[in-house]
């Protein structure tokens, strides 16, 4: 069954490529049902020390447009208003919002996990020593508390940490050291009761060859009574539903049958695998 909503997408307002307009008219183009535009707030953003995402002024402009667009192409598409909210970023809600770990503090200090593999070395050899696995703990302890911080509708890129660790370069993801925290974690977020994405982002970028969360996780997940929903994590036009057959194969050979998405009163509708 082919997958025909996509919950995760960025536009100009904050590090997307293309307009909200130009992002719904693709989606329209894609034959896509329901569709969601959830914009970055305001966070911080190092190295470069400044900020990404949008500040309450251009929320409110983002939140005027896009409702003017779901008139616009009401009967075409159904169109979602979301926020994507880091734990250390600025709260704002529209319809729902997806809860994500960008950035950590140690030491006084903000690292971002996803801006480069250089800055993500850098960090990690100043900040803890050079200790991949102290990094990933502590990356896990700060998304255990994702949901209570963003008061989320979707975890967001669960294991955001290996976005550059394609075949294990920098830790390895199947020992104790990297897996026990964040099986802790997943055991936290459970309590939420929200779907975990499964997030192909990173390969359309081409930093990963499989979709977030890997495989060892979405059985772990699964196992525990965890949810699921697949999006793109676009951040052009280009991108939407990027390999959503890849990422539902990988879904299915995990054991889940079906994927949520929110239907933005508080609760979730179900789509068949």
């Amino acid at each position: 069954m082919k997958i025909l909503s996509d919950f995760h997408s960025h536009t100009d307002y904050a590090d997307g490529k293309n307009t909200p307009e130009e992002m719904v008219l693709s989606a329209i183009e894609l034959g896509i049902s329901e569709y969601g535009i959830s914009e970055h707030v305001y966070m911080p953003n190092p190295p470069a020390e400044e900020y990404l995402g949008m500040d309450e002024s251009k929320f409110e402009k983002y939140v005027l447009e896009l409702t003017e667009l779901k008139e616009k192409y009401r009967g075409k598409i159904e169109l979602h208003i979301g926020t994507e909210v880091d734990g250390m970023g600025k709260k704002l809600r529209a319809e729902y919002v997806i809860g994500s770990t960008h950035v950590l503090e140690k030491d006084g200090e903000t690292i971002t996990v996803d801006d480069s593999e250089e800055t993500l070395k850098y960090a990690c050899e100043r900040l803890f020593s050079g200790d991949w696995y102290k990094l990933c703990e502590a990356y896990y302890e700060q998304e255990a508390k994702i949901a209570k911080l963003t008061d989320c509708d979707i975890i967001g890129h669960f294991d955001l940490i290996t976005k550059f660790n394609q075949d294990g370069r920098l830790f390895d993801e199947s020992c104790d050291a990297y897996l026990e925290p964040a099986i802790s974690a997943m055991k936290e977020l459970l309590y939420a009761g929200v779907p975990f994405e499964i997030n192909t982002g990173a390969i359309s970028r081409g930093y990963r060859k499989e979709p977030y969360p890997s495989r060892r996780l979405l059985k772990e997940l699964k196992s525990r009574g965890g949810m699921i929903m697949i999006n793109s994590d676009s951040h052009s036009k280009d991108t939407l539903l990027y390999k959503f057959d890849m990422a539902r194969r990988l879904a299915l050979e995990c054991g889940f049958e079906y994927a949520l998405i929110p239907d933005c009163k508080g609760g979730y509708k179900r789509t068949e695998l």
